[in-house]
């Protein structure tokens, strides 16, 4: 039995037991909800490490059915009231509840029709709704797994499906062996910046030991009002060819002194198609988006954090889990955002990205890949 979905199934009911409204006079509602499609989050179902307690964290994606069922002993009028409210209430949750919730999507699929039974005084008329749901869970562990952090990165590979290869850069090091670390790198401007944005300008910090943009290059504001964040980006080279990856672990060490902001992206095909990943301090947001046939958009479920930024001026660790269409971020080892989409299958470049940042760093790169 799989425990972790049984888990899943008891918290969401228990969450839109909460959400239902107080049924009228003389008018039961009963929930029940079903299973369609389940699949592991993550890699194999592990998304990462729990920091207190300190243990593996795994999680379970779910469609389901959730049915309402309404009985009314008052007639229509009560029965058709009833069905309003629970409609209403279910729908109407804002953004950020369903999401804090771990709910990415709910939708009325349908409402039958209304039966009758009985008669007199003992008559009722009953219906269902039904809502097509789909919602993420991933328990956190209520005690500590003893050395579990030592067994972190195998546990990334065990769980992954297929073979794994690795691609590690500390800049730092690669410049200390007489090496230049911008020679591992491909480095662009978006052709959607604005026509007044300075061109990128990359280099390698010998202070901090890391490679440096240090331009305001962008185009498409700072907030979320909009999806075009086309910046600066410098992309992965592998002995002077372009590093392809479609599933993956991208890990790396991030700095900036300016709050705009600062990133990656990932299944680069060209200019104009791709998935980036940015983290804005001064807007307090993490977002997922993407560029296809030149336009910009947000994922089409979920990616957006608009709650949290990161500390300007310190050493933040981020790495996103890359899986078919489901996308993970996490900041310092906590969980941040999740998303999927489905627009850009194949294999494709990574790398950093900049937007309206003029103080952005990039200490290393980790890259684990995952065929196919």
């Amino acid at each position: 039995m799989d425990e972790i979905l049984v888990q899943a199934l008891r918290d969401i009911t228990d969450v839109l037991e909460s959400f239902l409204p107080t049924p009228a006079p003389g008018v039961t509602q009963r929930l029940l909800v079903t299973p369609k499609k389940i699949k592991p989050t993550g890699l194999g179902g592990y998304v990462g490490v729990n920091v207190q307690p300190h243990a593996a964290l795994y999680g379970r994606y779910i469609h389901a059915i959730s049915e309402v069922s309404l009985s009314s002993v008052n007639g229509l009028d009560s029965l058709h009231l009833a069905s309003n409210n629970v409609t209403n209430e279910l729908l109407s949750q804002d953004r950020a509840t369903l999401r804090n919730n771990g709910i990415f999507k709910i939708n009325l699929e349908t409402m039958s029709d209304i039966t009758h039974s009985g008669s007199g005084n003992n008559a009722i008329d009953s219906r269902s709704l039904r809502f097509t749901l789909e919602f993420e869970f991933i328990p956190i562990p209520a005690v500590f797994e003893g050395h579990i952090g030592k067994l972190e990165y195998n546990l990334e590979l065990a769980l992954a499906a297929g073979k794994a290869t690795f691609y590690q850069i500390d800049f730092a090091n690669v410049q200390a062996a007489g090496e230049d670390p911008l020679s591992y790198f491909h480095f662009l401007d978006d052709p959607d910046i604005t026509a007044t944005s300075p061109a990128g300008t990359w280099g390698f910090d010998f202070t901090t030991g890391s490679i440096h943009q240090s331009e305001d290059v962008g185009g498409g504001g700072t907030t979320l009002a909009t999806a075009r964040k086309a910046g600066t980006q410098a992309l992965l080279l592998k002995k002077g060819q372009p590093y392809l990856s479609r599933n993956m672990i991208l890990k790396a060490e991030l700095f900036t002194g300016d709050t705009d902001g600062i990133g990656f992206v990932f299944r680069w095909l060209d200019e104009n198609n791709f998935y980036y990943y940015l983290m804005s301090a001064r807007n307090n947001y993490h977002v997922i988006g993407k560029k296809t046939t030149g336009n910009y958009a947000f994922l089409e479920q979920a990616g957006l954090n608009e709650t949290l930024g990161f500390a300007v001026g310190q050493t933040v660790q981020s790495r996103l889990i890359i899986e078919g269409e489901h996308f993970q971020v996490y900041m310092n080892e906590n969980f941040v955002l999740s998303g999927s989409d489905g627009s850009l299958t194949a294999a494709g470049r990574v790398g950093f990205l900049s937007h309206h940042n003029e103080d952005a760093h990039f200490l290393n790169l980790q890259l684990i890949r995952f065929a196919p």
